[in-house]
């Protein structure tokens, strides 16, 4: 049985650093940014990956250039069943 694990994150940055964060932000693994607003705000989901958590790559986050915050809003945890063994 696999799980998926979603989290959708919101990160601010000065406005004038925006385009630059989003492309950091985008080759972190799990991380899909889906809007940047132009006072610097950017709307993002945090996906589990091979050999990343949620937390951990959210937790990172701060360490990217020109992070200022980064809040969680939304948490999504899901069980794939199709993997799942049948007991008779």
């Amino acid at each position: 049985m696999s799980e998926l694990n979603l989290c959708g994150v919101l990160v601010h940055t000065r406005a004038e650093q925006g385009a630059a964060v989003r492309a950091r932000l985008t080759g972190l693994p799990g991380v899909e940014v889906h809007a940047l607003t132009e006072d610097g705000r950017l709307v993002l989901t945090v996906e589990d990956s091979a050999g990343h958590s949620c937390i951990d790559t959210i937790t990172g986050l701060y360490d990217v250039e020109g992070v200022l915050s980064a809040s969680v809003v939304y948490q999504h945890t899901d069980l794939d069943e199709t993997h799942q063994e049948s007991n008779p």
